[in-house]
């Protein structure tokens, strides 16, 4: 069931992390939904989903948890048949199987740091099995963690309603988790926390609006859709069920070595003769593989390098002085004569016979550098081509029409498993990062993706018009850059503002919403 006003089903998969990290690591998780960086510390876990279902949970820890070994067990052919043909791809591995045999047929498997199982036990046909075989198949101090409907204390599993419940919804182990507790201690484990999640999320108020359903024969549907549901949903409210959230853990002392992540370098050379390499600060129009034609601005309403004239201008015509307002000149600059110098200076690293005897060039990843063909831009495929210097250009877009292009990795920079990491000597993006849903994934993704001594370059929007290509969600400050990039592992070579503004052609003869300064 969802939990919380915004009817989430993903605080379950928040909730077990943050137990296997307290329980079995010994720390705090990443905050909510934050993906684990793989410049971290990490811990290779294996982690077992008793009743996977659609994969769901594997899927959502597998793009959270990289280092994590996700295994999961379904008896349903149809969810066997939907993992292995219709998700994404991925790494986890299930098998068609019952989870009383998490270690698989044969039993030959590496034991599991952590299993959970998500309103899955209940159906258990023997529960006390069911822990018996979870904790054989446990390291030591490894932690079972099962969010599901429990009894409550005092409640006769003769009672009617319950024994409805258990028929219709399949629930064959129906138990307080006092009883859970005495299995756990006969298999050599402690019942280590019991969490009331139905009265944490407001279950009864927000997910059944407190009014418990008449039991009745839906025409003939009495399987668990139908009047399981609704057994379930009275048992709730009548206080004889609870939806609670309990840790077992494994007695013995946990052994998990962590691994430091290595991250492979841009080819830096150590001698004192280096390449001999330019980055002139053009645009270009990005139609054809060799850049297109040079482009005089940044787009048909506006020219930029501006910001050093605007912050002389104001500070000599300046009637007021707000020291709240006001900025540094240092902060001033042109962006495009700050890219190229940034980039010539970069490339002057490497060795002077770049890239060597195997020819095996590095990549200067484009982020969004196809344009949103959708919203109806015109597609480029080469408009900063001409950054890449020695390096081969690549693109990364979530338009579709870039899957035509033999250069390209198709999806979103939010979240992209497609592009490794520590595989790109220079990542960029222009005007690209104010369309992100979560930019701080996007700022997570590039700092996974970019190289160990890599380059990051962005030119992102502070004041601009609204513009939805497809989507317009926010404005950066130099100083929200910065927290996002030394956040990550960056150091910030420069930041600031350039300013442009609208020709003066283009303010006598065309007027919308577009600002004449930005």
């Amino acid at each position: 069931r969802w939990m919380g006003p915004q009817r989430k089903t993903l605080d379950h998969y928040i909730l077990i992390r943050k137990a296997i990290y307290e329980m079995v690591l010994g720390r705090l998780p990443p905050p909510g939904e934050e993906v684990t960086s793989t410049g971290e510390e990490s811990y290779p876990l294996r982690v077992f989903d008793g009743g996977c279902g659609l994969g769901a949970g594997l899927m959502w820890f597998e793009e959270h948890e990289r280092t994590w070994s996700m295994t999961g067990h379904t008896i349903s052919q149809e969810q066997y048949t939907w993992i292995t043909k219709d998700l994404p791809e991925h790494k986890f591995n299930v098998r068609l199987l019952t989870y009383d045999k998490p270690l698989g047929e044969n039993e030959s498997d590496d034991k599991y740091h952590a299993i959970y199982s998500i309103e899955a036990s209940i159906h258990s046909p023997n529960l006390s099995n069911t822990i018996k075989a979870w904790s054989d198949a446990l390291e030591p101090g490894g932690v079972i963690v099962i969010i599901d409907d429990f009894l409550s204390v005092g409640v006769s599993r003769d009672d009617p309603d319950v024994d409805l419940f258990a028929k219709s919804w399949i629930a064959n182990s129906v138990y307080s988790t006092t009883e859970v507790a005495d299995m756990a201690e006969k298999n050599n484990m402690a019942l280590v926390q019991d969490r009331d999640l139905g009265s944490q999320y407001s279950i009864a108020k927000l997910n059944y609006r407190n009014k418990a359903p008449k039991l009745r024969d839906e025409a003939g549907r009495v399987h668990q859709g139908w009047l399981g549901s609704k057994a379930r949903q009275k048992l709730f409210l009548d206080g004889k069920i609870t939806y609670r959230m309990i840790v077992l853990q494994k007695h013995g002392d946990i052994s998990i070595e962590a691994e430091h992540a290595t991250c492979a370098a841009v080819a830096a050379s150590h001698e004192d003769e280096t390449l001999a390499v330019e980055i002139h600060p053009t645009l270009m129009t990005g139609k054809g593989k060799e850049g297109g034609a040079q482009q005089e601005c940044l787009s048909g309403w506006y020219c930029c390098g501006k910001g050093e004239e605007y912050w002389d201008d104001l500070a000599a015509t300046r009637t007021e002085s707000t020291k709240f307002l006001t900025l540094p000149r240092d902060l001033f600059g042109d962006y495009l004569t700050s890219f190229a110098k940034h980039l010539t200076e970069f490339y002057q690293t490497y060795p002077v016979d770049y890239p060597g005897q195997d020819n095996k060039k590095g990549i200067f990843l484009d982020i969004g550098g196809t344009g949103s063909v959708a919203s109806g831009m015109t597609m480029v495929t080469s408009k900063f081509a001409h950054f890449a210097g020695p390096l081969d250009y690549w693109v990364l877009d979530s338009e579709p029409s870039a899957k035509k292009l033999s250069n390209a990795i198709v999806c979103d920079i939010d979240d992209c498993p497609a592009a490794q990491d520590c595989s790109y000597d220079v990542t960029f993006s222009f005007t690209v990062l104010e369309h992100a849903a979560r930019p701080w994934k996007s700022f997570d993704t590039i700092a996974r993706i970019t190289k160990k001594g890599g380059l990051t370059l962005h030119l992102v929007p502070w004041s601009y018009q609204w513009h939805a290509t497809p989507a317009d969600n926010y404005r950066f400050s130099h100083t929200a850059l910065t927290t996002l990039l030394q956040d990550r592992g960056f150091e910030v070579l420069d930041v600031g503002y350039d300013i442009c503004n609208q020709p003066e052609l283009v303010r006598k003869k065309r007027k919308d919403e577009h600002f004449e300064v930005i």
